[in-house]
């Protein structure tokens, strides 16, 4: 795949976000406490004072490690090809799988804790360890906000989907994306989701995000990619599509979120790579 093929790619996906960004000016008046506040309970955890007091509005400021600085280029970022593709749905060990795969027949089965009945426990949390370039992100998942979302991004992790994809989108004071792009894929094409969509699980008007929150990306339509992930970097975040489902927060990665805010441009192509190494689940301690 040519160096301009790769580029169509990400920014085919990175003008879809932005024009459905820009549908949406207004920003959303759910109170972000309430569902910081959720995450705590459910897990009994800890969770950093500096986002909970920026959910509250009494310090809505990102990080910085870098000044604006519209003569840096953007970074050149290496797309990982795709990896395997399953015939079969199969939870993969929670160690993760030997073979990387990056598509599936449909939606996986309920991969982490589950009810007498089969449905998602949602009185179970985990802890997920995104080791990137610049440090790991440390985050607390809760099912009791996204048990869906939850489940596919904990299946697709162990997978190891995420596994060397760059941070290709990451809009000044905004979001960070990354996934669901592969070299050689064409854009717009049968790679754009790994195989199923995650249902809308936000309340109506959305959700505000703190910075640091990992999410996942939806469309104008509603329907989120389990492949796309979102990090909030700020105030920005507050334009993304009304259906973008916010299940982690940020526990541990203070550096490396700052580097991610400061790879951040007014375009979104970032000026530095920040590059997803890994993955890691577990579930988190019950008090």
């Amino acid at each position: 795949m040519s160096n301009r093929q790769r580029a169509e790619a990400v920014d085919h996906r990175r003008r879809r976000g932005r024009s459905e960004s820009e549908r949406r000016q207004r920003r959303r008046q759910v109170v972000a406490i309430v569902v910081v506040a959720g995450l705590v309970l459910s897990s009994g955890g800890a969770i950093i004072a500096s986002i909970i007091l920026s959910a509250t509005g009494r310090d809505a400021t990102p990080p910085t490690t870098v000044a604006d600085a519209a003569d840096v280029p953007p970074a050149v970022l290496d797309l990982p090809p795709p990896g395997a593709a399953a015939t079969t749905l199969v939870c993969p060990p929670e160690d993760g799988a030997d073979v990387r795969t990056t598509s599936f027949p449909g939606a996986p089965p309920v991969c982490i804790a589950a009810t007498g009945d089969g449905g998602i426990d949602t009185s179970v949390d985990y802890v997920a360890v995104v080791s990137t370039s610049v440090g790991d992100l440390t985050y607390l998942l809760s099912t009791a906000v996204a048990p869906e979302a939850v489940n596919s991004f904990v299946f697709l992790a162990r997978y190891g989907y995420f596994n060397g994809s760059p941070f290709d989108t990451a809009l000044e004071q905004s979001w960070a994306q990354a996934g669901s792009v592969f070299a050689g894929e064409v854009p717009g094409g049968d790679n754009a989701v790994p195989g199923w969509t995650v249902p809308r699980e936000t309340p109506d008007g959305g959700m505000v995000a703190t910075p640091g929150m990992l999410g996942m990306a939806a469309g104008a339509s509603g329907q989120v990619d389990p492949g796309r992930l979102v990090v909030a970097l700020g105030p920005g975040a507050g334009s993304l599509p009304e259906a973008t489902p916010f299940f982690g927060v940020l526990l541990d990665g203070s550096d490396a979120l700052a580097a991610l805010f400061g790879a951040g441009t007014p375009s979104g192509r970032p000026r530095a790579a920040v590059v997803i190494n890994a993955v890691s689940v577990t579930e988190a301690p019950r008090t």
